[in-house]
């Protein structure tokens, strides 16, 4: 079953995934109605299922980035991941005033 996380302002949402799995499918959703946003996604190699382990290191997956200034705008994108990840996140950033609401939804196999 997916994973998923909803965010709704600026900022970030992270998904905890299972470092051990062998791929990872992410898929980005957005409704935005009269705004200008942006959002990317980030992952990392990172187990954050340590505890008192380093500090997670973020970086963006590939081209997963974002840009929407419209009236009414449903987007959506979907990556494959080949390779274990411990998680992913959402980086949501708003230029002008929004209602937008990001979706991230992560699916893992570990059969690759």
């Amino acid at each position: 079953m997916a994973q998923s996380i909803t965010l709704s302002s600026v900022g970030t949402a992270p998904i905890i995934l299972n470092p051990v799995a062998r791929s990872t499918t992410v898929i980005l959703s957005a409704t935005v109605a009269s705004s200008l946003t942006a959002a990317s996604i980030e992952v990392t190699l990172d187990d954050p299922t340590i505890v008192g382990g380093p500090a997670l290191t973020w970086a963006l997956l590939s081209s997963a980035q974002g840009m929407i200034g419209s009236s009414v705008v449903v987007l959506s994108a979907i990556y494959t991941v080949l390779s274990p990840i411990g998680g992913v996140r959402i980086n949501s950033t708003t230029v002008t005033a929004s209602s937008a609401t990001w979706i991230l939804k992560a699916l893992q196999s570990i059969t690759a």
